[in-house]
């Protein structure tokens, strides 16, 4: 009896050795087509110590509706964004003349602890932010700290079945937002924009 069992064993912890038939072939490269054709979930390296499973998903949706040109809810200017996070923060302005703008602009960029906000006062298409703090909110009222089924909610993704997902990306062909969720909550909000010319 014990000899019976190990046999069963063996035979089920190494699999024969012979050369696999062509409709197993064909089997496993359309396994392989199917996995690649999964373009919506990315598995980045990076981040993976944020899930529960090791692993974290994304969502990625094209922004039809021009959301992330300006997804803001306070102006791209020094002293509203001042008022929003307090005298605790960098400015860094750089002054710039060029043959389209011969009377000058400047590029701002304002940090405040690890949130950073830059932007162009003539170019309402170029500006970057990386947001890690509840007191600068975009797109209604998304801001960190959101629980992932509100944001869900105001979204209003194409695809009803995002709540497995950690990290949503909204994109155009200038830019993208991205919002990366920890325990259901919202802790990271990043994004650029880069109209072109």
């Amino acid at each position: 009896m014990k000899t019976n069992v190990l046999i069963i064993i063996l035979l089920l912890a190494f699999p024969s050795c012979h050369s696999p038939k062509n409709g197993s072939k064909k089997s496993a490269e359309e396994k392989r087509a199917t996995m690649a054709q999964s373009s919506q979930i990315t598995i980045p390296k990076n981040q993976a110590k944020d899930t529960k499973q090791g692993q974290e998903e994304e969502y990625t949706e094209t922004d039809d509706e021009g959301r992330i040109y300006n997804p803001y809810d306070f102006p791209l200017e020094v002293e509203s964004i001042k008022a929003l996070l307090g005298h605790n923060i960098i400015i860094d302005t750089k002054y710039f003349e060029d043959e389209y703008f011969p009377e000058g602009y400047t590029y701002t960029k304002i940090t405040h602890k690890d949130t950073q906000i830059a932007f162009y006062d003539v170019l309402p298409g170029k500006h970057r932010a990386h947001i890690t703090t509840p007191k600068l909110s975009v797109l209604g009222g998304i801001k960190i700290g959101t629980p992932k089924e509100e944001f869900i909610k105001t979204m209003h993704f194409r695809d009803d079945k995002v709540e497995k997902f950690n990290t949503f990306n909204l994109m155009d062909e200038y830019g993208t937002m991205t919002f990366s969720f920890r325990k259901d909550t919202l802790f990271l909000i990043d994004g650029f924009y880069d109209e072109g010319d």
